[in-house]
């Protein structure tokens, strides 16, 4: 890696350290059937790890899981199967673009091949709505592919709107408006 992708990881890092530090998120857990979904706990992030390089082929950025491994109760929401082992995962970071305007940036979401198309996506993605919402953020956003249906339906399921175009990725950038705390 080139020393100034070096530098541009660390300094997104610290911006993200800084903001994920003030958000208010609510941690209570939830049942959807046979799975508990919860904030995230460091302990499992190997389990994500593992669970996103087989979903997607490609490992998680590594300023970003060591952004996880300090701040995981405030930027991720897992679905546990009944052995208490990760089958699910939403995480978020706070994109330079959005810092001003109180916005979280959904960056990975992944189910285990053995729980998808069970509606067990749409519903992590309310859980983590629902644990925001009432806090101190504005909205929550995310990008879908253009190609990418299943998430583009999946984010609108849960309540996110098509705001504009995202060129790059070519995509739809999608937000999830939420209500302040008083």
């Amino acid at each position: 890696m080139e020393l100034h992708h070096i530098k541009e990881h660390l300094r997104l890092w610290q911006m993200n350290q800084l903001c994920a530090r003030r958000v208010v998120r609510k941690h209570n857990t939830e049942q959807f059937g046979e799975l508990t979904f919860c904030t995230g706990q460091v302990k499992h992030l190997k389990e994500i790890q593992a669970l996103h390089l087989r979903l997607f082929k490609v490992p998680m950025l590594n300023w970003l899981v060591w952004l996880y491994r300090f701040r995981s109760p405030q930027l991720v929401s897992l679905a546990l199967n009944q052995e208490g082992k990760v089958v699910g995962y939403e995480c978020f970071m706070i994109n330079e673009s959005e810092v001003s305007d109180n916005i979280l940036h959904s960056v990975y979401v992944g189910v285990d091949e053995a729980y998808q198309g069970k509606g067990v996506a749409t519903a992590l993605r309310s859980y983590s709505i629902r644990t925001y919402d009432f806090g101190n953020l504005t909205a929550l956003s995310t990008v879908a592919g253009t190609h990418d249906i299943k998430a583009l339906r999946c984010a609108q399921k849960a309540g996110y709107a098509i705001e504009k175009a995202s060129l790059k990725p070519p995509g739809h950038y999608l937000v999830r408006h939420l209500t302040l705390g008083r």
